[in-house]
């Protein structure tokens, strides 16, 4: 397996700045080729069988996880394809595969972010693959179903999960145990707020986050709005329109609630996500929103890792629950040299036993919780809680924009630099206005 790290795509990025100025890319995707239909596994190569190079474009983060658990010689011994992997970091995995696709350089695989897959199909980046699909041996019954429809594009599937993630909130044991609460009691946001309060009385900090993150507003802190039912915008169906929900009434008794949380959480704009989570893990913090990558990275940090309970998201007064999904998925690019080493990898990755290797967070298919490592209790509350789990907006191309600007309002409330009505009435506008640029 080869390697090309993120450190030669710069050179690619920096190259291809002057290409972008002038090779727009196509308004609508071109109508793909037709796919080749699914092949058998193909027998390990040998001195009969023609090996062909296919590449493979995916988060330096994610490669590692390929690396560990064998992956790529895997399916090297299994099909006659020599797989180059080129990474790149997680804030640039967008635009330098944009840039090789206007400069004609695109890999034959795409790992793309669930938030990019309409817009990589606008530019038509992405091979349709309703044939190949109808033809191979890929069941979607059993993934988690919001991230498959994030996949489908105007009906057509351009892409399919295979990394999820989830949140779901942990609690440190030993701290409720002293404020003299059980878990049965935590399964509310009433009863999480009690918590808080409780915990804050004792000193130590309900929750933790980077709230300068342009998605905490949606994903983090901001992701428990969820819980009450509603999101920032939807789409409506009888006008086509994407309309702001920030004056809907849940949507204010989730401020109440999160403003009050704010109070018993660190003041320090400047504190990241690392630094959230190694105080939970010092027994700083009461609880956190949790994604299954921390599982790995957090869990390891705890003096004693039996300390740290997990449930699903609380549930709100008005008896709804939710949890913001995120993840990546794999496509076949438009330009691919190797098309049939690119749909072989497809084929390869979504077998669930499979899946469980190549995830990262966690595996889109539900059967492949019956695997490593997703077979072990700590990652149960997520089997469980993908049933409640949607996306935190509808996946537009400027819905990171949308967020952005309600992360004002949002953070200025948290803040009590103004009321939370003015919150609500600013932000409704203001996100109303960002919105209308899709509705024109």
């Amino acid at each position: 397996m080869k390697k090309v790290l993120c450190t030669v795509l710069a050179g690619i990025m920096a190259m291809s700045m002057m290409a972008c100025a002038t090779t727009a890319a196509p308004a609508a995707a071109p109508a793909a080729p037709a796919a080749p239909a699914a092949s058998a596994e193909a027998p390990a190569a040998s001195g009969e069988v023609a090996r062909t190079p296919m590449t493979l474009y995916t988060w330096s983060s994610s490669a590692k996880v390929l690396d560990a658990n064998g992956v790529i010689e895997d399916f090297e011994s299994k099909y006659p394809y020599d797989v180059e992997v080129i990474t790149a970091e997680y804030d640039d995995l967008e635009n330098t595969v944009i840039m090789m696709h206007n400069t004609g350089d695109a890999p034959d695989v795409i790992q793309v972010n669930n938030s990019s897959v309409a817009t990589f199909v606008d530019a038509g980046m992405l091979m349709n693959l309703d044939e190949w699909l109808a033809g191979s041996s890929v069941n979607l019954d059993t993934y988690a179903p919001a991230a498959v429809e994030v996949g489908y594009v105007d009906g057509s599937c351009f892409a399919i999960p295979y990394d999820a993630d989830c949140r779901i909130l942990a609690y440190n044991k030993v701290i409720l145990e002293e404020c003299g609460m059980t878990p049965d009691q935590i399964t509310t946001t009433d009863g999480v707020m009690e918590f808080a309060r409780k915990a804050n009385e004792k000193g130590y900090y309900a929750m933790a986050g980077q709230v300068s993150k342009n998605v905490f507003c949606i994903y983090d802190l901001g992701g428990f709005m969820l819980c009450w039912g509603v999101r920032l915008y939807e789409k409506d169906e009888a006008s086509g329109k994407y309309l702001s929900q920030v004056k809907f009434p849940e949507v204010r008794e989730y401020l109440e609630w999160a403003v009050e949380m704010y109070d018993y959480m660190p003041k320090d704009t400047n504190i990241d996500d690392t630094l959230a989570r190694s105080m939970f893990a010092q027994g700083k913090v009461a609880m956190l929103w949790w994604t299954p990558s921390q599982v790995k990275s957090v869990l390891p940090q705890f003096a004693n890792p039996d300390d740290v309970g997990f449930l699903p998201m609380p549930t709100a007064p008005n008896g709804k629950s939710g949890s913001a999904l995120g993840g990546s998925l794999f496509g076949v690019s438009y330009q691919a040299k190797n098309v049939d080493g690119a749909l072989a990898w497809m084929e390869y990755v979504n077998p669930p036993e499979n899946q469980a290797k190549v995830t990262r967070g966690l595996p889109a298919d539900r059967a492949a919780f019956d695997y490593e490592p997703y077979n072990k209790p700590v990652y149960e509350p997520f089997k469980i809680q993908y049933e409640t789990a949607c996306f935190p907006v509808p996946l537009t191309p400027i819905y990171t924009e949308v967020a952005e600007t309600w992360n004002v309002f949002y953070g200025q409330a948290l803040l009590k630099d103004i009321t939370i009505d003015e919150a609500i009435e600013k932000g409704d506008a203001a996100v109303q206005a960002k919105l209308d640029t899709l509705n024109e």
